[in-house]
């Protein structure tokens, strides 16, 4: 993924949304945090997604993370990948990553592959001239969660040396299964914001997510949970947090323009947020 390069900030106090057991967006609660300038395995809001803002608009940069709140973590088995199914997915006989990625949680309780989205009024998407990737590299998609514009294409790649099926879960876009040969490539265009799933019939291990989006200042969490979002303008905007998994989360968060640091930390510990699912 390109990296847009860092800007330093702008904002007021952090906020602090907690999850409970059995719901996946309700019992919010803010609280002041004494720092908010997050490092480790930080994720910028992806390239793809580029606001169109006045040229003179006051901006600055949103950092945070999203944590695990739960009283036990959930207990994530390897991916069953059986020896036949996976022949021809990888060079001299290697195995295929059983690492199941619909929940990771790193050590100090940060989540990955979470998507966190900022709704600034006004801001709308810059349209893409070149289609955003999803590749299939021995047999797993790449990346799991793949955030894109709406109105903007996909193209679905096959790296691999085998056919996959790549067969989309839509609800409000046109729902997608098609198969795509070795070095082989398709495309769709998806318009209308929702999180998809997509799988593939023939390797039925492999699974992603396509977050379609019509909020530009959106990013995923990195291997330790925490995020930069860049070139926010000063205001208030509410938040919105999604995981697969572990649920939704609502938030707000203002960027001001003396120079301080916004900050948003969020707990999830709630129901599988996922999504319908049309089958085809």
């Amino acid at each position: 993924m390109k990296l847009l390069p860092l800007l330093l900030l702008t904002t007021t106090a952090g906020i602090a949304v907690a999850i409970g057991e059995m719901s996946a967006d309700t019992h919010d609660h803010a609280e002041k945090t004494e720092t908010c300038c997050a490092t480790g395995d930080t994720e910028i809001r992806s390239s793809y997604l580029v606001p169109v803002l006045a040229a003179e608009e006051v901006t600055g940069t949103v950092k945070g993370s999203v944590l695990f709140d739960g009283e036990k973590r959930p207990k994530i088995e390897p991916l069953e990948i059986s020896a036949k199914a996976a022949e021809g997915c990888t060079a001299d006989g290697q195995r295929v990553d059983d690492t199941n990625w619909s929940v990771i949680i790193a050590k100090g309780g940060g989540i990955k592959n979470a998507v966190v989205e900022l709704t600034v009024k006004g801001a709308e998407n810059k349209k893409l001239e070149e289609p955003i990737v999803l590749d299939q590299v021995q047999c797993r998609y790449d990346p799991h969660v793949l955030l894109i514009p709406a109105g903007a294409t996909v193209e679905f790649r096959n790296s691999d040396t085998v056919s996959h099926n790549v067969h989309t879960y839509a609800i409000k876009n046109m729902a997608f299964n098609r198969t795509i040969g070795a070095g082989g490539k398709d495309s769709q265009k998806l318009m209308e914001p929702e999180a998809i799933e997509a799988k593939c019939d023939i390797h039925p291990w492999m699974n992603c997510w396509l977050y379609v989006t019509n909020r530009p200042f959106t990013t995923t969490t990195g291997a330790d949970g925490t995020f930069t979002i860049e070139g926010v303008p000063a205001g208030t905007h509410k938040a919105t947090i999604w995981h697969e998994r572990l649920g939704k989360a609502r938030a707000e968060v203002t960027v001001a323009e003396d120079g301080s640091c916004a900050a948003i930390e969020v707990k999830l510990a709630g129901k599988k947020a996922g999504g319908r699912r049309r089958r085809r």
